[in-house]
Formats: C-alpha cells, structure tokens, sequence
C-alpha cells in the first residue's frame, strides 16, 4: 500500500500546548487550537490529523478529550471525520 504523504514528518498538532489549570476544559482548548492552526493556514484543507489515540498521548490527555475536541470540530465543518480512514481538514471553510 503506498505511503500516504500526509502521515510523515511531525504533526503541526505536537507543538500544541493546554494550560491544565484554565477555566476552560481542555477539549475546548483544544479545540480553539485546532481552529486557530486551520485558520492560520498551518494545517491545509485536506490534511489528515493524527488519531485520537496518538494525539492524546503526544498532548499527555485523555483520547475521550480528544475525541470530544475532534468532534466538535466535525460539528462545526472545521473537519471531515472518514471512519476507518481517519479526520481530515474540511476542504472547504465553514460558513459563518
């Protein structure tokens, strides 16, 4: 099966950093940051995010925050959840 591009190299995800002790929870940290790297361009429509399970563990959190982040983000069209092939970044913005 050919390498899928998109899934080497370090992920514009890794660098994220959650302040434990905010009045925000960290899924809705998270889920800003996300927002923020698609609205700064530094992850490209069609990009394919890490699975909940390899985020939470690079971000040291739960995969249910992850998951919780990731589906808010689907609700909002900022992505694509694809079952088995994973989420990617919606190829169109979200309306507003």
């Amino acid at each position: 099966m050919p390498k899928n591009e998109s899934l080497t190299g370090p992920s514009p995800l890794s660098t994220l950093t959650l302040q434990r002790g905010a009045s925000r929870g960290l899924s809705e940290q998270l889920r800003q940051l996300i927002e923020q790297a698609i609205g700064e361009g530094r992850l490209q429509p069609g990009a394919r995010l890490p699975s909940c399970r390899d985020l939470a563990a690079q971000l040291g959190v739960a995969r249910g925050t992850v998951r919780a982040s990731y589906d808010m983000l689907v609700d909002s069209q900022f992505l694509q959840a694809r079952g088995a092939a994973g989420t990617f970044v919606s190829p169109l913005p979200p309306l507003k």
